[in-house]
This record gives structure tokens, sequence and C-alpha cells, in this order.
């Protein structure tokens, strides 16, 4: 399942994403599960090894062994305090790297997979919250035909926060985001400060690539239009002066390969 979904920004630009098809998710959601195991793995080894957890945990089973009656409600309790354990696990393991990695986890970055809402904006701190609060109900084997049943493969969790699942689009702008990702600072016509380009948004982004990736295949007024609108929206909002026309590509350019160096740093 990818079928393409179109956006359009507040510069009256349509973006298209292709939306991310279930197996694709499933294998992100796969690494993502062995990660979070591994790091709870680690968590409990290392909590244990000094002495913090084990006498709370102990004494937490042994309370649950002591108001039970029978070994089978004695096993509903340890099966209930793992999936609280994990449940309270997946929460923050998702919601912190989704809001943090602007809508990725590391399984989804490998997969190239991202999570925008469904005006195609990036998500926002409301959007996670929900969408992971409704990923415990997700979790019920009864709900698991929704995704196949959805026209976008969505779960019951993107459809209560008004997310949608679309592929980051690495490979068709390698091109353009090869060639500026190696530009330094010195190169730059225009310099921008790090508050400017935490204001940009993944959607603006992925317009400043799509038209400098098509540009040379566009008809001179087309592409001369739509470069138009993109670096008057984005000066209007980022509070930016306007360049001249014949300026305005190498300061999409310019703006581009900061927030490149900027996540290259975050990245360490």
């Amino acid at each position: 399942m990818s079928d393409a979904v179109r956006f359009e920004t507040p510069e009256n630009i349509e973006l298209s994403f292709t939306v991310a098809g279930l197996g694709t998710r499933f294998m992100a959601w796969f690494a993502d599960n062995l990660l979070m195991l591994l790091a709870m793995f680690v968590l409990f080894f290392a909590l244990a090894l000094g002495g913090i957890v084990t006498d709370s945990l102990l004494t937490t089973v042994e309370d649950g062994f002591a108001n039970v009656e029978n070994g089978p409600q004695a096993t509903a309790y340890i099966i209930g305090l793992i999936i609280m354990i994990w449940g309270l696990g997946s929460f923050f393991y998702y919601g912190l790297f989704e809001l943090f990695m602007r809508g990725q986890t590391p399984g989804k970055r490998m997969s190239q997979i991202r999570v925008v809402k469904s005006d195609g904006f990036s998500l926002d701190a409301p959007s996670i919250l929900v969408r992971n609060i409704f990923r415990v109900l997700d979790h019920i084997p009864i709900l698991w035909i929704v995704p196949l049943a959805s026209a976008s493969g969505l779960r019951f969790g993107d459809m209560v926060a008004g997310t949608i699942v679309v592929q980051d689009e690495v490979t068709t702008l390698l091109t353009v985001r090869e060639r500026l990702a190696r530009r330094s600072a010195s190169e730059s016509q225009f310099r921008f400060t790090p508050s400017v380009l935490k204001k940009l948004t993944p959607t603006d982004i992925t317009a400043i690539e799509q038209l400098l990736e098509r540009w040379a295949e566009l008809p001179v007024d087309r592409g001369n239009d739509l470069r138009d609108q993109i670096v008057m929206g984005l000066t209007a909002r980022l509070e930016l002066d306007t360049p001249t026309e014949r300026d305005s590509v190498r300061f999409l350019e310019d703006i581009l390969a900061a927030e490149y160096r900027r996540q290259a740093r975050r990245l360490g």
C-alpha cells in the first residue's frame, strides 16, 4: 500500500508525499521494539547492579503473590505488571523520539519514513501525546484490522490524532542534499541564526528541496513563480529581509545548507 497524498503549504505550494506501506511500517516497528527491549534490559541490569530496583521490585512481586490465592491469578498479576512496564516504556520511547526527531524514531529513520499531521505539517506535542496514548488500544488484536481496512493504512491512534506516516523521500533528493550538505558556512551568502532555523518545518524543507531538485526541469515562468511564493512566505513568517530576485535561489540554497549543518551538529 503506497498511495500519494497531497498537501498545500501556507505559501500555496502543493507537495506530494507517498504513504508508507504496511510492510515498511512493520519493519520500523520491529526495529524500534528491539531497540526498546535492549534499552530496558540495559537499564534494568544497571539499576539491579546498583541495588536501586531489586528490593522494590521483589517487594512488589511478593505483595502481588500475597494478594492472590492460586497460581493462575499470580500469573495474571505478573503478566499485567510486564504489560504495564512495557506500555510505559513504549509511550515514552515513541513519544520522546517523535517529538525530538521531528516525527521519527530510530526504526522509522532506518526505514526512511516519518509521521506528519494529516494536513502535511510537522507533528506537535498534542498530536504525539494523543497518538501514543491510543497506541495502547492499537495493541488490542481486534484493532489490528484497522490499518488493513483504512485507505491510507492508518491505525486507530493516527485517526484520532490526525496523523499519517509517509515516506521520507530521501533517494529522490539525494543530489541536492549531497551538494548542499558539503557547503560550509563561509561559502554562504546568507546567514541564519539557530532560532530562525528552528522555525523551519519538515514541510518547508521538503518544499525547498523539491523545488531545487526540479529547478532545471521546470518551465522558467513556473519555476520563478514557485520560487517567489516560497521565498515570500518564508521571509514573512521567519521575519527575514526579502532577497532580490537574482539572489532568491541562493537564499533557498543557503537556508537549506544551514539547516543540514544544524541537523548534522545535533546528531553528533
